[in-house]
């Protein structure tokens, strides 16, 4: 536990370089917690030293959600429900896990290999392609929001195989899209959905551009 709480500290550091060693100590704490399978609550967390900034920053880059949370739950629905209600014992998306999981043993955030990872062990028939799906997701995305017309057209183009409404459901319940809530909803010509913020960061950040463009 020490020590993963450690290593999560290291990778924590590349990403959040700018927030100081509390913050990143009680994050590791919290994820460190959750990966071993042990109940966190927002108000067990907000008691820590700079609990409510390190919850607060874990929700903006969608790094936990409340348990039972439903996967047709939109990312800006949670975050209000964060905010509102002080007792939600919390939890760890699907494709979160498994990279906070390699992070302990790394003290790295290795996007692809989270990615091809989760696929992996699911059994996916495209677990190879899908670091590259996503992250060319990302680049064709408007700041991290894409509609199911563009989900379409890159699954044609990368030929994967499988039909659009079952790997935008895969995609959810994953963890990598949410539905995404738009002022001009009702102008909508079909759904859109919000990126995961560290896919997003990953396939456009230089330091991340060697092992997002690696195949």
């Amino acid at each position: 536990m020490i020590k993963c709480r450690e290593s999560l500290e290291r990778a924590l550091e590349t990403l959040f370089e700018n927030e100081n060693e509390t913050i990143l100590d009680t994050m590791a704490w919290a994820l460190a917690q959750l990966l071993e399978g042990k109940e966190v609550t927002t108000h067990e967390l907000q008691a820590l030293p700079e609990g409510m900034d390190a919850l607060l920053l874990m929700d903006e880059w969608r790094l936990l959600q409340p348990v039972g949370a439903s996967l047709t739950k939109a990312w800006e629905d949670v975050s209000q429900l964060l905010s509102v209600q002080d007792n939600l014992k919390l939890t760890l998306p699907a494709w979160v896990k498994t990279l906070v999981r390699i992070a302990c043993r790394t003290k790295s955030l290795l996007f692809r290999e989270a990615i091809l990872t989760l696929f992996s062990e699911e059994g996916h028939p495209a677990w190879l392609k899908m670091p590259a799906f996503l992250f060319e997701m990302a680049n064709v995305s408007d700041q991290g929001i894409i509609d199911s017309v563009q989900i379409n057209r890159l699954l044609r183009e990368k030929q994967l195989g499988i039909p659009s409404d079952t790997l935008i459901a895969q995609l959810k319940n994953y963890g990598f899209i949410s539905p995404h809530l738009r002022a001009d909803f009702f102008r909508m010509q079909s759904p859109h959905y919000e990126i995961h913020p560290l896919i997003v960061y990953a396939s456009t950040h230089k330091a991340n551009r060697r092992e997002v463009l690696a195949e």
